[in-house]
């Protein structure tokens, strides 16, 4: 399968530990390739202008792997006026977890949909007050996020986002 990334912002954390963890799992599958590799600096607009030109450089593209909802957004702009349908033409996979990713998944334009939840502020602010009053806390503490895809039974039945 012939796959196009679209990174986040160079040298950002989540741009390296995305780009990391997607390779890993890929690798030593010599069913995939990454044939190139673009930044989009985690914004709609580059993603759909990243896009474009991959669109235009490749003859053939399998899989779009997207850092981040917005640019995914903006590479699905440019998918589908190259004529092609997102999601059927090009699996798409993004990362974020946003209510409109969440929508375009029900809707058949995005395959799979990788949760990484904003919504932690206020355990970070219940740690942050025990540590202030000298309390100890475990040493790590980790959010709850999953992954949608395309055969989900449940995607009906999510709440609401809230982001």
């Amino acid at each position: 399968l012939k796959i196009v990334e679209l990174s986040g912002t160079p040298s950002s954390s989540p741009m390296q530990q995305r780009g990391e963890a997607f390779r890993e799992c890929i690798a030593g599958d010599p069913r995939f390739e990454i044939v190139e590799t673009m930044s989009g600096d985690f914004l709609r607009s580059k993603g759909k202008e990243c896009m474009q030109e991959m669109l235009e450089r490749h003859e053939r593209i399998d899989v779009l792997f997207s850092h981040n909802d917005a640019m995914t957004l903006g590479a699905i702009e440019a998918i589908e006026e190259k004529g092609l349908e997102p999601g059927q033409d090009i699996v798409i996979i993004t990362v974020d977890g946003e209510q409109a990713a969440v929508d375009l998944l029900k809707e058949g334009k995005v395959n799979c949909v990788v949760e990484c939840t904003p919504l932690i502020g206020d355990t970070i602010m219940e740690l942050a007050r025990k540590l202030a009053a000298g309390e100890s806390i475990e040493r790590a503490t980790y959010s709850e996020e999953r992954v949608f895809t395309e055969f989900d039974e449940d995607l009906d039945s999510l709440p609401e986002r809230g982001y």
